[in-house]
């Protein structure tokens, strides 16, 4: 491709940005007295927003590792960045505390008090001891220290914890609500997770935004102990298969693209597509104090059609022909369409199903994956779908596995800090390494299992940073595009995107095919209007419909449709 035409994507967001901001203006809500804490603003060379706070998948799955002294929850905000960003005071401050660590925060902290507002800022983890003295008056912007690592190693997590506190330092209360940032923009690209909010099946809507995050006070009960809850925690969520290979429909210049809300009461927890049937949505929701349901909706009408299963819910084989149910031995399984169900021992190891619903795999894990701590050694078993004729296939140093099809399996493995990717055929045995990257973020796979995308960001080399795909084929090479968003498979060829703009209230759906290299855009911000919350949005299976809940409109569930004119 000319070098012109590949800068267009570039100068085109750009233009975009440029039009996002002068839309964000107009939406901005009230100020809010604090600042974000960093000299620069978000991007993939700079910082990125890793976990929210409060009520957190990992608060959940660390609660007593981490968090049992802040009611289980994840009691400040986590910003991804390298060791040696600079900090800057959030507001006008005194110095209380230098490195007092009985506020925890290791190697190093500091701690602001904000009279005025009521408020105390924590900086923790920091890179060395704050260049302050305690009394010492600090503006808002004013430099105040350097993000670092908690495993005081650079390479193993460097990040950012920030905590707002009361005067008298007993009680944390969530950022979000007191920081003037544009926080489902922030929430686009950078999570440690593939969801940020964990949900109390028994009270399903509670607490699963950015902003509806309860106070935390320090010594008090856990909150998040919920008697069922979703999604499992990580020792009992099955390993991942990719879904089947779809042909999806060429979207014409020309495309009309429609956003209309499904429900607007504030559904829902959580929400994922059938992986076949484009028309089909499953959604979890319920009301206070009683066990959340499964629902199916036929978004062609659009309707709720009804009630599938109580909570939680079964997972399925990749085609949806199969159903299972994890038991305290493994799983029983349905075939859907007969009715027919048995039972399969896999050692209390939730199994996942291989494109052809003939074998089963599963990870006995060795422990749970502690940054800063050696990986486990987790073991790969193998059987037919009746769960009979187990055998050991692999057990490694820090591996995980998924299905890319019938007869292969994609691993993973920890090599701090680098993540090295391998591909196996299960039938040959034959194994290639795909490739081996530092600390790599948002692995996505294609369906049909044929490519694979990711983003790297600060990396010791500023040029590596950006958003690559690799064919998943030996000898493949990487490939880097020259836009950086939010982005989901629609089929093998493309991806939509939702280009980060960290200073707009609004978004914009982008086309990229990956054939020619050609970013394009869908929706008219300015025109259509729309805000993913939380980061999360999901297309369906032939890639004609987006779901998420819009910010724009109060947060209703909404459906952006796009059509051949």
């Amino acid at each position: 491709m000319h070098p012109v035409l590949r800068l267009m994507p570039i100068l085109m967001i750009t233009l975009v940005m440029l039009l996002l901001s002068l839309t964000s203006v107009q939406g901005q809500t009230d100020s809010k007295p604090l600042i974000l804490p960093f000299e620069e603003g978000p991007s993939l060379n700079t910082w990125l927003l890793g976990q929210g706070y409060g009520n957190t998948t990992g608060a959940y799955n660390n609660a007593d590792r981490w968090y049992s002294a802040g009611q289980g929850m994840h009691f400040g905000l986590d910003f991804s960045a390298a060791c040696g960003t600079p900090l800057v005071a959030v507001a006008d401050a005194t110095v209380a505390f230098v490195d007092d660590l009985s506020f925890g925060s290791a190697p190093h902290n500091l701690i602001l008090r904000h009279e005025s507002l009521g408020l105390t800022t924590l900086y923790g983890h920091l890179l060395n001891t704050p260049p302050l003295i305690q009394g010492q008056f600090v503006e808002q912007g004013q430099l105040v220290g350097y993000s670092g690592d908690p495993d005081g190693t650079c390479d193993s997590r460097p990040h950012l914890h920030l905590e707002i506190r009361s005067l008298d330092y007993r009680t944390t209360y969530n950022p979000v609500d007191y920081m003037d940032a544009n926080w489902h923009s922030l929430a686009l690209i950078g999570s440690f997770s593939n969801r940020f909010f964990q949900i109390d099946l028994d009270n399903a809507r509670q607490w699963q935004t950015l902003g509806d995050q309860p106070d935390v006070a320090f010594g008090g009960r856990r909150l998040n102990a919920y008697a069922a809850t979703w999604p499992p925690a990580f020792d009992r969520t099955p390993p991942a298969s990719v879904p089947p290979a779809i042909t999806s429909m060429p979207i014409p210049e020309d495309v009309t693209v429609t956003l209309q809300p499904l429900e607007t009461t504030g559904c829902c927890a959580d929400f994922w597509w059938h992986p076949i049937n484009s028309n089909q949505l499953f959604t979890i929701d319920g009301a206070i104090n009683s066990r959340a349901s499964l629902f199916s909706w036929d978004v062609s009408v659009p309707e709720l059609q009804g009630i599938v299963s109580t909570t939680p819910p079964p997972y399925y084989s990749p085609d949806f022909a199969l159903s299972l149910t994890a038991t305290e031995e493994g799983a029983q399984i349905q075939n859907i369409a007969t009715g027919e169900t048995w039972q399969v021992n896999t050692g209390g190891n939730p199994p996942a199903v291989n494109a052809d619903n003939t074998l089963l795999m599963w990870m006995e894990r060795g422990g749970a994956t502690v940054p800063g701590q050696e990986s486990p050694t987790n073991a790969v078993y193998l059987s037919n779908i009746r769960g009979e004729d187990t055998r050991l296939f692999m057990a490694e140093e820090g591996i995980d596995a998924t299905w890319l099809d019938d007869h292969r399996l994609l691993l993973t493995l920890r090599e701090q800090p680098n993540t090295r990717v391998d591909v196996v055929d299960i039938i040959t045995g034959e194994r290639y390494t795909l490739g081996s990257w530092y600390r790599p973020r948002a692995f996505s796979i294609s369906p049909g299992g044929t490519r694979l995308a990711f983003y790297l960001s600060t990396q010791p080399n500023e040029t590596d940073n950006g958003i690559y795909w690799i064919d998943i084929k030996e000898g493949a090479q990487t490939q880097k595009v020259s836009w950086i968003g939010a982005y989901r498979w629609r089929d093998g060829n493309s991806l939509f995107v939702v280009p980060f703009t960290p200073q707009s209230t609004v978004h914009q759906l982008w086309l990229y095919d990956i054939e020619e290299d050609r970013l394009r855009p869908l929706t008219n911000p300015t025109e259509q209007p729309f805000a993913i919350m939380d980061g999360r949005w999901l297309v369906n299976s032939d890639g004609s419909r987006i779901v998420f809940r819009n910010a724009v409109n109060g947060g209703s569930f909404s459906l952006l449709s796009i059509r051949d004119n």
